[in-house]
């Protein structure tokens, strides 16, 4: 039963726009970047969505990115009178799970909502670029006037915002030579492109030779208007729809205004009418209190019952302490919708961590995060790459630095783990070798301790023990052994002989291979400290190691 208490509360929510019923929607969710709801009629609302439409045509076409959106389209919501908007936020907001507009119709578009909407479009659609880029390209796009379908850039914004970055980009909008070629600029920044290459890949000219044009136009102070294309668009882009009253009520508890949303989504609970997503919004809000038990309670509920978006799934996660249940809602996020970069991101491991930054490359955090667990397994080349991406993306020059010194210095660390990994795996191979030496000299003393069973002291030196049963080596090499070069699993010796010759033998199975002998009895890789030896090999010339035969006794002197 719906409580008596949120009758009159709803009433007055509600009141003042000749009833819920009035509400329509325009425009295609599935399509466009923008849909405006709106009690003000048809013709308002198409003409404010038009007016949206053709900002985000213009920006796209400044920046080379056509089609700046996010997942789901940007909400306008477009009051018929400037009471019945009273208590809800102004302007560009961050609603529960999209963005929202909310406007006046018959009221002029403020320069600060068309700069927020501009930088809205950007965060959403465009890699990052030098923020006093995206800074000014806002401010030049607040000016931006939409007349129908035709569009003019350029008008100045107040003297005390003319920064040199916002002149610039206002002599490059409006200038007829330089204006086609903005958008080649600006593509070539944004995709990691140093400045001095992208100039004159747009304009055949050098940034210093930009600069001074900037010099004289601001100096002249004489700022023009520009037209720029516009999008055709006809009444079919733009359908009507009637709002139910129960949709009506949770797009507007979706602005999250503590209070208002509360009541309309308790009332959206105890209806049963989008349960989920109003226990979604009232997460959030307990969420922005810090009422975490109760946020994380509203969360679940909201899981449980369904609710299509990924916000609650992504929020109940990072509350709940069941690490299994936690991934488990990640990985619903990620099945609801692929392209959710935070559940990406909070699941972890290198390919979610690949996949988080490609969808989100402006996220700093996500780069860096994928360029630490590439370091960790040892893949240098792409945690390079990783956090280049992520000094592009860093909003600040502290951030961007450390990003570069972090770069830096993974050449270093490559070296320091190759290094270390050659040390390592010559120690194993001697500790191999080692192994197999002492065994063999184990079975040559167990052979000679059987062979001497029951003779005298004395007879004992007299009788040779043949130990060895298989075929006897025919050659032999007498010298000093200078170089040993490990091929695998291999050996490769080199003994200087009496005459000054070398020769080469390869070791084959050291398992294989008796090494007997005073001194050290070991093979090290690489250059050696000359040691007298003899070798007995069977002669089996082998072109492609250049060696003479295989080893079958190694004793050295």
């Amino acid at each position: 039963m719906r409580p008596l208490t949120l009758i009159p509360i709803l009433s007055t929510l509600l009141s003042g726009t000749a009833g819920a019923e009035d509400w329509i929607r325009i425009g295609a969710p599935e399509k466009a970047a923008f849909e405006v709801l709106t009690t003000a009629g048809a013709h308002a609302g198409r003409e404010t969505l038009v007016r949206f439409e053709q900002f985000r045509h213009a920006l796209g076409g400044i920046t080379g990115k056509a089609d700046l959106r996010g997942d789901v389209p940007v909400r306008v919501i477009l009051f018929k009178r400037a009471q019945d908007a009273r208590g809800w936020p102004e302007g560009v907001t961050v609603a529960r799970d999209r963005n929202a507009i909310v406007l006046v119709a018959g009221t002029p578009t403020s320069r600060e909502i068309l700069r927020d909407t501009a930088r809205l479009l950007l965060e959403t659609g465009v890699e990052r670029m030098p923020q006093p880029l995206e800074t000014a390209l806002a401010a030049l796009m607040s000016t931006l006037e939409v007349t129908g379908i035709r569009i003019t850039i350029g008008r100045p914004v107040p003297a005390a915002e003319r920064t040199r970055d916002w002149a610039r980009l206002h002599m490059l909008a409006t200038n007829p030579d330089y204006a086609g070629r903005m958008r080649i600029l600006l593509s070539n920044i944004r995709k990691g492109v140093d400045e001095e290459t992208a100039y004159r890949n747009a304009f055949e000219k050098s940034r210093k030779e930009i600069e001074r044009e900037v010099d004289l136009y601001v100096a002249a102070g004489r700022f023009q208007t520009n037209p720029v294309s516009s999008r055709p668009m006809a009444e079919k882009d733009f359908p009507e729809k009637p709002m139910a009253a129960e949709a009506m009520r949770l797009a507007l508890a979706d602005l999250l205004v503590e209070g208002k949303s509360r009541a309309l989504y308790e009332a959206a609970v105890a209806e049963k009418a989008f349960a989920a997503e109003a226990n979604e919004g009232l997460g959030l809000l307990d969420l922005r209190e810090g009422r975490k038990p109760e946020a994380r309670n509203r969360f679940a509920a909201a899981v449980e019952g369904g609710v299509t978006g990924t916000r609650a799934y992504i929020e109940y996660a990072k509350l709940e302490t069941d690490r299994a249940k936690a991934v488990a809602a990640l990985e619903k996020a990620i099945k609801l919708n692929p392209k959710s970069a935070e559940a990406h991101f909070l699941l972890g491991g290198i390919e979610h961590l690949k996949t988080a930054a490609a969808i989100d490359p402006r996220r700093a955090d996500y780069w860096e995060a994928l360029a630490e667990a590439q370091l960790r397994e040892r893949e240098f080349g792409g945690a390079a790459k990783a956090f280049r991406s992520a000094e592009q993306a860093s909003t600040t020059e502290e951030q961007r630095k450390r990003m570069q010194a972090a770069r830096m210095a993974i050449e270093s660390q490559r070296l320091d783990w190759e290094a270390a990994e050659k040390k390592r795996a010559a120690e194993e191979q001697e500790r191999e070798i080692r192994k197999l030496k002492d065994a063999a000299i184990g079975e040559i003393r167990a052979l000679e301790a059987k062979a001497n069973q029951g003779k005298s002291p004395e007879a004992r030196g007299k009788d040779v023990v043949e130990w060895w049963d298989g075929p006897k080596p025919s050659g032999s090499a007498r010298g000093k052994l200078t170089q040993v070069d490990c091929i695998a699993r291999q050996f490769r010796l080199v003994i200087e002989t009496a005459d000054g010759k070398p020769v080469r033998l390869v070791v084959r199975e050291p398992a294989k291979i008796a090494i007997i002998g005073g001194g050290e009895q070991t093979l090290g890789c690489g250059r050696q400290k000359p040691r007298a030896v003899i070798v007995e090999y069977f002669p089996k010339p082998d072109a492609k190691l250049g060696t003479a035969g295989d080893v079958a006794t190694i004793e050295f002197q």
